[in-house]
């Protein structure tokens, strides 16, 4: 089957976008640099990781696979919010506050 997901090729285009080089990318996720192109060319691999790898090249490989096998619509849909503090005026601030009593509303309305 070559257009089975392949984890290894996915890692290794988000890896040569990141223009990092393969020894700064070993050390990060704490392994030999030669074990790198190993990864690149597994079909599978170890949770924790894929976790590394995703932190190091800040990309959700996780959820990749969460997609690419139609897992997604098995977990309930849920509100992922980044708030950078420094930069959010009051408005903003009143918004997400509208925008969450509205959620909480419609929540208390759904299991009346």
């Amino acid at each position: 089957m070559e257009d089975k997901f392949h984890i290894g090729r996915q890692i290794k285009s988000v890896f040569e976008q990141k223009e990092m080089s393969v020894s700064e990318f070993a050390r990060q996720i704490h392994c030999e640099r030669t074990n790198v192109y190993t990864i690149f060319n597994r079909s599978s691999i170890d949770v924790e990781l894929l976790v590394r790898i995703s932190k190091v090249l800040e990309h959700n490989f996780l959820e990749d696979v969460i997609n690419e096998f139609g897992l997604s619509s098995t977990f309930r849909p849920q509100l992922h919010l980044h708030i950078d503090l420094n930069e959010s005026s009051s408005r903003d601030a009143d918004h997400l506050l509208h925008v969450l009593s509205k959620m909480i509303e419609e929540n208390n309305t759904v299991k009346s």
